[in-house]
């Protein structure tokens, strides 16, 4: 059973992305400082190639892993029985839950990856004790789902409302509703493009991160709610 980490071995930490791998980046530069100590990331795994976080990861010699789609759906493709993929969803899920289990990691952050993870993945980490957190821009049980930015611009512009925010929460069946782990609120004012609100969020994303991973570490093995 995975444990908060009190002794020598580094706390092993399995990364998945799809991007530019910033919020890879900010991990990376905490482990083994006080801000994520003695913690070790093992492997980052990417939904897309050319994903430049695994540049990122290889330059600091991390392993890396591109697990891509396309051949699911090629194999299970979409049809009235099978529809949105849901098939090669899970095939792909059941097989990258594998790729993650073989590293042995206590806990899996999605860092910008923009895949949601049916229970063929959740399951499978679920049952070796694994934790998994993710980061999601918007605070819980507000906006769900891809393009909140997006979301939180339109109605900040149709002035229904004036603050959004950024969450780190384990990650459960149900998209971007897992207990939040810890949360910071965004003000809008004085953004006035979408392009500006997405710098003002990733501005407090990197270090929003790194302090969720460490409390989610610090957890381990204890009980939470499903």
């Amino acid at each position: 059973m995975a444990t908060a980490n009190s002794g020598s071995t580094p706390t092993r930490i399995s990364v998945l992305i799809s991007g530019s791998g910033s919020n890879l980046q900010a991990l990376i530069n905490a482990c083994n400082t006080e801000a994520l100590p003695n913690a070790k990331i093992v492997r980052v795994i990417s939904d897309r190639k050319d994903a430049y976080g695994l540049k990122r990861a290889e330059a600091v010699q991390i392993p890396t892993k591109h697990h891509g789609v396309l051949p699911y759906k090629k194999k299970y493709p979409d049809s009235s029985e099978n529809p949105q993929y849901q098939e090669a969803r899970r095939a792909y899920d059941a097989d990258l839950a594998q790729l993650v289990l073989a590293d042995d990691p206590e806990i899996v952050v999605c860092a910008g990856f923009m895949r949601i993870l049916s229970t063929a993945f959740l399951d499978p980490i679920k049952g070796s004790n694994t934790s998994i957190i993710n980061l999601h821009p918007s605070l819980h049980g507000d906006l769900v789902g891809a393009g909140c930015i997006r979301k939180a611009w339109d109605e900040f512009q149709d002035s229904k409302r004036t603050k959004t925010g950024i969450m780190i929460h384990y990650v459960i069946a149900e998209v971007d509703m897992g207990e939040p782990i810890v949360q910071e609120e965004v003000v809008m004012a004085g953004c006035t493009t979408l392009e500006q609100l997405e710098g003002r969020i990733h501005a407090h994303e990197h270090g929003l991160i790194v302090k969720g991973a460490k409390i989610a570490i610090a957890a381990l093995g204890e009980p939470r709610r499903s």
